[in-house]
């Protein structure tokens, strides 16, 4: 007699889930290093694999982690080895966090290439949301900023950077720029040429750190405070849309 009971025993024709990983992409601080997300700290503490910009900061974040442990490098030089290595891992099914050098990542940093292998594998992907340097600036603004536009940085060169900050100055928003510390001096110069030396703007300097400093003053009165300044420190510059 047949038996009507229903084996448990798994069905072999069955298909087995797709394994594709996790990446997670982890916020770090502006520089303190108290600000780290905790929710951070226990991914770098519990991926396979953990990868970081430069040597620097990866020592800090493991100190304040309170751990020890291998990771991998990417940055601007785009090592393919670590892209290779990403790859391998998520096909493996195996979780990796993905943490930028300052505040949340992809923002000015070369996280979107780690991204992209993610979403062509279709593996999961969670975002440790954290300090961020625009948010951080806009808090400080006194100004109206509804409507911004994230500038990033601008062009190397001063007429390209003059020519790219006119295009944008057509579309009267305020706007958010980003560049590196020695070219702030540069900055400044390129944007009165554009906005004229009474524009106002909001300079936020080292956010979080032992120099932090936000100034809202027009343009020329920026440049003076910034010649006075012997120390070259990470900035974001707001400027006014009037």
């Amino acid at each position: 007699m047949q038996s009507n009971q229903q084996s448990n025993s798994p069905d072999s024709t069955t298909p087995k889930a797709i394994q594709v990983g996790h990446l997670i992409m982890a916020s770090n601080s502006l520089g303190n290093n108290l600000d780290i997300p905790q929710r951070s700290l226990d991914a770098v503490k519990n991926s396979d694999i953990v990868i970081f910009e430069e040597d620097r900061v990866a020592r800090q974040v493991l100190k304040t982690a309170g751990i020890h442990r291998e990771y991998l490098k990417f940055n601007e030089h785009a090592q393919k080895d670590t892209l290779d290595e990403v790859r391998n891992a998520l096909k493996k099914n195996q979780t990796i966090t993905y943490m930028s050098d300052q505040g949340c990542p992809t923002i000015e940093d070369p996280g979107s290439a780690v991204l992209e292998i993610a979403y062509s594998l279709k593996s999961k992907v969670t975002v440790i949301p954290g300090p961020c340097s625009i948010s951080a600036a806009l808090s400080a603004c006194p100004f109206a900023t509804h409507g911004y536009l994230f500038a990033g940085f601008l062009p190397r060169e001063q007429v390209d950077r003059v020519k790219k900050l006119k295009d944008l100055s057509s579309l009267r928003v305020p706007l958010v720029i980003m560049d590196t510390p020695y070219r702030l001096h540069a900055l400044i110069d390129s944007c009165m040429d554009v906005f004229g030396k009474g524009r106002k703007v909001l300079l936020a300097i080292d956010i979080s750190g032992e120099q932090e400093r936000f100034i809202c003053d027009n343009l020329e009165n920026c440049k003076k405070l910034c010649l006075s300044m012997q120390d070259k420190l990470n900035f974001v510059l707001v400027v006014a849309s009037s």
